[in-house]
C-alpha cells in the first residue's frame, strides 16, 4: 500500500530531542522509538511518578529514553530545546489543556514538528462504540475520584485544537488509524477487556453513585459480549512551529 504523506513525512525525519507529554506507562515513547527512526533521544515526563515507575521497563528495554516527574501545564525546560513534541491520547486527560498546549509550543524550537494523536468519538463501528463507551465510563468513575479524565473529544474537535490560531501551526498533516482487523470477539480480547471492567468496579466501591456505575458497567459488559470491542480510530496530526 502507498504511504500517506504523514507517514512519509515521519520516515523522514531526523532530529535530536523529543518530548513526550503525558507519557504514561510509556507506550507512546515506545511507539515512536519502533516507528520514528530519527526522534533521537526523548525525554518523556508524566506528572504522576507511579506512572513513570511503570514505564520504568518499558524505557529500559527501549533506550535513549529520560523521564522526568513534571506538570505538562509547567515545564521545567528552556524554551524552544526540542525538535519535536507529541501527546498521544492524553489531551482528554488535560486540567488545564491550553496550558499545556502552550507549554508544548515554548519548549519546541522554531521549524519543530508538533504531533498529536488522540482517539475520537465520532463515525465508529458498533464494536468501536463499546470503547468509546467505555472510555466515558472510565471518565466518570475517575472524575469522580479526583483523577482529571474528560470525555472523549469529537474528530472536528481534535482538528479544531491543532488548527487553532494560539498554536499557529504551519504545513499541518493528517491521518486516520484504525485497527479494525482483529475478531472483536474474540475469547482473549474480551477477556482482557472484562478484566478492565472488573477493575473500574472496585475503583468505584464507596462512591456517592456506586449503584448506577456499576449497573453501568454491568450494561457495558453486556454490550462487549455483544459486540465485541475494538479500539476507536485514532487521528493523528502533524504541524510544524513557523520559523
Amino acid at each position: 500500500m502507498e504511504k500517506s504523506r504523514l507517514e512519509l513525512t515521519l520516515d523522514n525525519i531526523s532530529i535530536n530531542w523529543t518530548l513526550d507529554v503525558a507519557t504514561g506507562k510509556g507506550n507512546y515513547a515506545s511507539f515512536l522509538r519502533k516507528n520514528v527512526k530519527g526522534c533521537g533521544t526523548i525525554t518523556a515526563i508524566d506528572f504522576h511518578i507511579a506512572m513513570l515507575i511503570k514505564a520504568k521497563e518499558p524505557f529500559n528495554n527501549i533506550g535513549d529514553v529520560l523521564p522526568a516527574c513534571m506538570d505538562s501545564a509547567m515545564m521545567a525546560f528552556e524554551s524552544e530545546v526540542f525538535d519535536m513534541v507529541c501527546i498521544s491520547n492524553s489531551l482528554h486527560h488535560m486540567k488545564n489543556l491550553e496550558a499545556t498546549l502552550a507549554e508544548m509550543m515554548r519548549v519546541l524550537r522554531p521549524e519543530g514538528y508538533f504531533l498529536v494523536s488522540e482517539m475520537y468519538s465520532d463515525n465508529q463501528t458498533d464494536a468501536q462504540m463499546t470503547h468509546v463507551l467505555m472510555h466515558e465510563w472510565w471518565a466518570e468513575i475517575d472524575s469522580a475520584l479526583g483523577v482529571s479524565h474528560y470525555s472523549t473529544f469529537r474528530k472536528d474537535e481534535i482538528a479544531g485544537i491543532c488548527a487553532s490560531p494560539s498554536l499557529g501551526l504551519e504545513n499541518i498533516i493528517s491521518q486516520d488509524y484504525a485497527f479494525l482487523d482483529k475478531n472483536p470477539l474474540d475469547p482473549e480480547g474480551v477477556e482482557y477487556i472484562n478484566g478492565a471492567i472488573d477493575m473500574y468496579i472496585k475503583k468505584a466501591v464507596g462512591l456517592d453513585d456506586f449503584e448506577n456505575l456499576k449497573k453501568q458497567g454491568d450494561e457495558l459488559r453486556e454490550r462487549l459480549h455483544r459486540t465485541g470491542f475494538h479500539s476507536a480510530t485514532t487521528l493523528v496530526i502533524l504541524g510544524s512551529k513557523p520559523a
